[in-house]
């Protein structure tokens, strides 16, 4: 195997497709990088058995072939490279040369027959949807995943498309989150679960730029998307029906700023973080403004921001703070409708206009 490459060509692959790559593995192949060659590419593989990230480039090509490399090592050595290309050549025995500017290094690789082959995805199903959209929907859901393994379906989101329009979901018994984007194309798609580990990752890969294609299978999913490929088990089972916490109207409705309820509840972290016990932050509404409480073993915070109340009576509610902080951390628009029933009962953040995000926190019950 024999090419030559741009440095930040192969650079780009590697960091990529590392994300991919098996932890501590008591096998060595699975701690490295399937290099092979594709026509006149390179494509560079991680694969951990849970998911693939493949990412080719284009590169001179002398001689074809494939390799395993460690995965640690190899990226090490392109990162530190001090020439603009790669001189990339490997013999039968597997031992590897690299050269880039006045440095050849030379290491010993794997038999990449040894390395697990790629899932198999069928492509018949597909959705498109631009990166920068997808990007932001996974951003802004994914803090209410579930992280117990109690409900194994709920540790992944929810991909379902209808009408044209994407919704991702995330639900951990706590709070629910949706959003919705419209898609530029949609084929043959049934609702599918994501592990919170693929996405998780696909964040990290995922440009601002350009389409991606989602192809979901019967057990795997794939995003392609710039000379990239990610590719997952998907989580088996029915997703809980959300739908039935999704309230139209509440008695209690209010009008606030994103940044300021977010700069309080921000106020309110310092003597909430570090404790064994997360007191509830107690918010009180009135007609223009909220007043917030909150007392630890640390200390205690008053504080008060400015809402307007459209209608509904006063209202005395508790909250886990964090909860507060994650929703209006993933609001993208200056202001938002809050709503409210009774002390015990959710509360849901949607924006202005149209229906791009819908969030639900429940509340904790306040000692009298």
């Amino acid at each position: 195997m024999k090419f030559k490459c741009l440095r930040e060509d192969i650079l780009s692959a590697i960091q990529k497709a590392e994300k991919a790559v098996a932890v501590n593995s008591t096998l060595p192949v699975m701690e490295g990088l399937l290099l092979e060659t594709v026509g006149n590419t390179v494509c560079i593989t991680g694969n951990d058995l849970e998911i693939a990230i493949e990412a080719s480039f284009e590169a001179e090509i002398t001689e074809t072939g494939k390799i395993v490399l460690n995965a640690r090592m190899f990226g090490d050595i392109i990162r530190r490279a001090g020439g603009e290309f790669i001189v990339f050549e490997s013999d039968e025995k597997f031992i590897t040369t690299i050269l880039s500017g006045q440095s050849v290094f030379q290491i010993s690789g794997l038999n990449a027959e040894e390395y697990p082959s790629s899932f198999d995805v069928d492509v018949d199903k597909k959705i498109v949807i631009e990166c920068a959209k997808l990007k932001a929907m996974v951003r802004q859901t994914l803090f209410a995943v579930a992280k117990s393994e109690t409900k194994p379906i709920l540790t992944g989101e929810l991909f379902s498309v209808q009408e044209g329009i994407l919704n991702i979901v995330a639900l951990d018994g706590f709070r629910l989150a949706i959003r919705k984007e419209p898609v530029i194309e949609a084929i043959a798609i049934e609702d599918f679960v994501v592990p919170f580990k693929t996405l998780n990752e696909l964040l990290k890969v995922l440009g601002e730029n350009g389409n991606v294609e989602i192809y979901p299978a019967d057990r795997f999913v794939m995003f392609e998307f710039d000379n990239c490929r990610l590719i997952s088990r998907m989580l088996e089972g029915e997703y809980i029906n959300y739908k039935k916490f999704i309230q139209t109207q509440s008695p209690v409705k209010c009008k606030g700023s994103v940044r300021k309820l977010k700069d309080t509840f921000e106020r309110v972290s310092p003597i909430i973080s570090g404790q064994k016990v997360k007191s509830p932050v107690k918010i009180n509404i009135s007609d223009d403004n909220i007043v917030i409480d909150c007392e630890t073993l640390a200390g205690k915070v008053h504080d008060e921001t400015a809402i307007e109340k459209l209608y509904g009576e006063n209202l005395e509610i508790g909250f886990t703070n964090q909860f507060l902080l994650d929703v209006f951390n993933s609001c993208d628009t200056e202001e938002v409708f809050v709503e409210f029933s009774t002390p015990l009962s959710p509360m849901v953040v949607t924006p202005l206009e149209g229906d791009r995000f819908f969030y639900i926190i429940l509340p904790i019950r306040l000692k009298k």
